[in-house]
């Protein structure tokens, strides 16, 4: 992402936990890239730290517009709904994400929680059955999901510092996709409300 050197330094501050000095650096990406959902998603993240749900969801919104067809946007835009008790949205948000994406277990999960907590405990367990059946097949690939769970367990999702790491976005998706220690930390971040660990 050398091209991009706003978001790069943005996606720096956010790891920081600098996130006042972030938001600015994420408004310009925003106009210099504004059909990068990235650019979109991940300053939803960091008002989502500034405790500027509505203004997060806004952004998730675009990410979504942007790229219809990932899950991953779905599920973000549902954990921001279901923090600010739009708990309908949430629901119908991580049905599409797992429309898309029918292995993703935490949306599984998140799905039948939202699911139990509405009453609907027969497709709540449901979800929580898949999401099971979901978590043994990783096991057998061993990605061990009793650590992914536990609290501080896990660091962070690594930033890449130099230019060359942050032009190859693949490259990242496919460690975390490939790799038991890039799918725990994917799985932490997101069990963790976006949350970067200290």
């Amino acid at each position: 992402m050398q091209d991009y050197p706003q978001y790069s330094k943005a996606l720096a501050l956010l790891r920081e936990k600098k996130f006042d000095e972030a938001l600015e650096l994420y408004r310009e990406a925003s106009k210099s890239h504004p059909n990068d959902p990235n650019v979109w998603h991940d300053w939803g993240v960091c008002l989502f730290h500034l405790n500027k749900p509505l203004e997060a969801l806004q952004m998730m919104n675009e990410a979504v517009r942007l790229q219809p067809e990932y899950s991953y946007r779905y599920s973000s835009r549902a954990y921001i709904r279901a923090g600010l008790k739009d708990v309908q949205g949430a629901i119908a948000d991580y049905r599409i994400a797992i429309e898309l994406d029918p292995e993703d277990a935490v949306a599984l999960n998140n799905l039948g929680l939202l699911e139990e907590q509405l009453g609907y405990v027969k497709e709540a367990k449901e979800k929580f059955d898949l999401a099971d059946e979901l978590s043994k097949i990783l096991e057998e690939k061993n990605i061990d999901m009793a650590s992914a769970k536990s609290e501080g367990a896990l660091r962070a999702p690594q930033i890449p510092n130099t230019p060359e790491e942050q032009s190859s976005l693949w490259k990242e998706i496919n460690r975390v996709f490939s790799s038991s220690e890039g799918f725990k930390e994917y799985i932490s971040f997101i069990k963790s409300g976006f949350k970067l660990k200290k």
